[in-house]
């Protein structure tokens, strides 16, 4: 699939113009909201993620992301953004299946992580499970099956290894290649596959 990012009014993101790049505002800038400026990030709770623009309704797809040289990251595929959820999205409470996101990610560099649903417990927070990545990935690639309910992750840098994946989506309406650069201000780029 051929994916390129779809700018929205809900993210600070940065896209590049080719709509296939996508980073974190530099921290130094001054935000503007709700007319108030906030002169930094502690002020302001800011969102990074981005959707293709592809809707995603049945069949197989394959993307490959860049992200070589980013220290947090988050991608995977989303059921849309929840524009009245979107308040906390950077404390990772949205990430999970149940709220429509099918997504990995990393942190603090070495940090590599799985989204899940939360327990009864506490059903707002995600259940995030530590990966084994022996191999740190430069490159990762996405395969969606519509048809069979599954999202699986690839680590390209060691030979396509399969990092994870998500049985029994239930997808119930169209899904979206979904990129978060997160605070780091390293982009993060869709490849074509094996390029």
């Amino acid at each position: 699939v051929d994916v390129t990012l779809a700018p929205n009014n809900i993210s600070h993101a940065v896209i590049a113009e080719d709509k296939r790049q996508v980073s974190s505002p530099n921290p130094q800038i001054m935000y503007r909201a709700q007319g108030t400026f906030f002169p930094s990030l502690k002020n302001f709770i800011y969102c990074t993620g981005v959707l293709g623009s592809q809707s995603i309704t049945s069949g197989k797809h394959y993307w490959e992301v860049d992200v070589s040289k980013k220290s947090a990251w988050i991608l995977g595929v989303c059921a849309g953004f929840q524009p009245d959820a979107m308040y906390n999205i950077e404390q990772n409470e949205n990430y999970q299946p149940k709220y429509g996101y099918w997504v990995i990610g990393l942190q603090e560099g070495v940090k590599y992580s799985v989204f899940q649903d939360g327990s009864s417990h506490s059903p707002f927070a995600p259940f995030i499970v530590p990966l084994s990545v022996i191999i740190c990935p430069d490159r990762v690639g996405v395969f969606v099956d519509y048809e069979a309910c599954t999202v699986s992750f690839f680590n390209i840098t060691n030979h396509g290894f399969l990092i994870y994946k998500f049985s029994q989506c239930s997808f119930s309406k169209p899904v979206f290649p979904y990129l978060n650069p997160r605070k780091c201000t390293v982009p993060m780029t869709l490849c074509s596959p094996s390029s």
